[in-house]
C-alpha cells in the first residue's frame, strides 16, 4: 500500500490548482450593500464570496454560513425562506467579513491546497494572481469533484 500512497501524493503535488479551481470567480466589493451577498449566493448557488476593494484586490471573504449567523432568514407562509434587504443592509460588509483570507496562486499544487484546507479547516481558498486579484476559487467540493471525475 505505501506505493499507492506515494503515487497519490505525487499526483497531488504534480496537479496545479489552475486545473481544479472554479474560474471566473464571483466576488463582492467591500463597499457593496450587504443584501448583495445574499443575492449573489442565491443567484450563483455559492457558499463562499471573496470580497475585493475598488482595485479588485482581495481584502476578505464572506460565506453563506456567515450570512446565516449574522442574520437568520424568515420563513414565509408557503415554506420558502426570505431575507429582507433592508434588514440585511443594516450590516456593513467590511465589518462582518473575514479579513485577509488565506490565498494561494494558480501554480501552487493541489497537495498544498489540501494540506492547508485540512490543517486550518478552510471551506475554500481564494486563488489570486500576482496583483492579489481573485482569479479562481478552490472549495472542498471542487477538490472532491476533481478527484472522482
Amino acid at each position: 500500500m505505501p506505493n499507492n500512497k506515494s503515487n497519490i501524493k505525487q499526483f497531488l503535488l504534480d496537479t496545479k490548482i489552475q486545473e481544479v479551481m472554479d474560474s471566473p470567480v464571483i466576488t463582492v466589493k467591500q463597499t457593496d450593500e450587504f443584501a448583495i451577498v445574499n443575492e449573489k449566493i442565491a443567484l450563483y448557488d455559492l457558499r463562499h464570496l471573496p470580497v475585493v476593494d475598488d482595485a479588485g484586490c482581495i481584502v476578505g471573504i464572506i460565506t453563506q454560513r456567515d450570512l446565516y449567523q449574522i442574520h437568520s432568514p424568515r420563513r414565509l407562509e408557503d415554506g420558502t425562506w426570505y431575507y429582507d434587504d433592508e434588514e440585511l443592509n443594516e450590516f456593513v460588509l467590511m465589518k462582518v467579513m473575514i479579513p485577509k483570507p488565506f490565498t494561494l496562486k494558480a501554480g501552487n499544487s493541489l497537495y498544498e491546497a489540501i494540506e492547508a484546507t485540512i490543517s486550518h479547516k478552510f471551506g475554500c481558498i481564494p486563488i489570486v494572481d500576482d496583483d492579489n486579484r481573485p482569479c479562481g476559487i478552490l472549495t472542498r467540493h471542487t477538490i472532491l469533484e476533481f478527484l472522482i471525475a
